[in-house]
């Protein structure tokens, strides 16, 4: 049997790529900020803060194999946050 050290130490290869993912998405974000105009940098972001919400509830939260009404469920709030934010944005 494992030690359940070693198993919080070397999450399966998956979960490591996605991990990648999100931090490229962070970089991307920054690496945007000076060289889009503001609204577009802001679509960028807020399209990017979705997918990494989606890569969360997918593979961190393990919602991936749930029922589908739990994955539209966190997809509604996702979408709703992300609306929210932008809505948030123009109206400023």
């Amino acid at each position: 049997m494992a030690h359940p050290e070693h198993a919080l130490s070397s999450p399966a290869p998956r979960l490591q790529l996605v991990w990648c993912a999100l931090m490229l998405l962070t970089l991307l974000s920054y690496y945007g900020l000076n060289r889009f105009s503001e609204h577009t940098f802001v679509l960028l972001v807020l399209a990017a803060m979705w997918l990494k919400g989606q890569l969360l509830v997918d593979h961190f939260m393990g919602l991936r194999q749930a029922r589908w009404f739990w994955r539209a469920l966190m997809a509604l709030y996702l979408s709703g946050v992300t609306v929210a934010i932008g809505l948030a944005f123009l109206l400023d």
